[in-house]
């Protein structure tokens, strides 16, 4: 991969890094991950807008704190549903999470955010990083796996045993009757290692239609929470300009 897919990955304003975050919330029925609005951070102020495809739909329902579903919110401090998302550094496991998402300490609020979904206990709103593919359609891709806690209790031990930069494929599970575009993360040996994300699924196998790179970012012990088990890292070619994560499904009512 080009250096300009790295720059990608992880975009920068003066050194701060940048992007826009999937806003998602889980189903309680069917447990799929629903795309509910945006939240980008521009260097200077963070943007929240809801999209429309979401406020038309039977299951939306308004996030605590941002209950103006047609305006754009817009501030210079992380809104306090998202603020609260970040692990504090006075938390006596500050330390082994940050090291855990692979991340310096005192990494920043959005960088944070980007890396760790935002993740909580007994939560159901997660935030996916939205790929920001280059004009040539290279791309790379940075998430944790999905669905490691239903895994048997063997394989998510041997997780902790994969080596960073370890070769990793993914497949297809059409029998899989909650969503049939699923794809499974698998090691060479066919073994199962999770999922991809739900709201990432379209665009990876938009991207997987090409040949591809997968691989192990980081692996994480059962002393971390399942969700920060396996870091993967996938790279390859999406179609230059793709519109999965910018055409009319991601409109927002800003």
């Amino acid at each position: 991969m080009t250096s300009s897919a790295h720059v990608l990955d992880r975009p920068s304003v003066d050194g701060v890094h940048t992007g826009r975050l999937l806003v998602t919330r889980r189903d309680p029925v069917n447990r799929l991950y629903r795309s509910v609005g945006i939240l980008e951070f521009d260097g200077g102020d963070y943007n929240f807008s809801y999209l429309r495809s979401a406020i038309g739909a039977e299951w939306f329902r308004p996030l605590p704190g941002l209950s103006k579903i047609e305006s754009a919110y817009r501030s210079t401090d992380l809104f306090p549903l998202f603020r609260e998302r970040i692990i504090s550094p006075r938390r006596s496991d500050y330390d082994q999470t940050m090291e855990a998402l692979g991340l310096r300490l005192g990494a920043e609020p959005f960088e944070v955010l980007s890396r760790s979904g935002g993740h909580r206990a007994g939560d159901t709103i997660e935030l996916i990083p939205i790929p920001h593919p280059a004009r040539d359609g290279t791309v790379r891709i940075t998430f944790f796996a999905h669905g490691v806690r239903y895994l048997t209790a063997e394989t998510q031990a041997s997780i902790a045993d994969l080596r960073v930069g370890e070769p990793l494929r993914l497949q297809s599970d059409e029998s899989n009757t909650v969503n049939p575009r699923a794809l499974l993360v698998m090691r060479t040996d066919a073994a199962r290692l999770g999922y991809v994300p739900d709201p990432l699924v379209s665009f990876v196998h938009e991207v997987i239609a090409n040949p591809y790179s997968l691989q192990v970012e980081r692996s994480n012990g059962p002393e971390v929470a399942f969700h920060y088990r396996l870091l993967i890292r996938l790279e390859g070619q999406a179609a230059p300009g793709s519109a999965l994560f910018n055409g009319e499904s991601m409109e927002t009512v800003a």
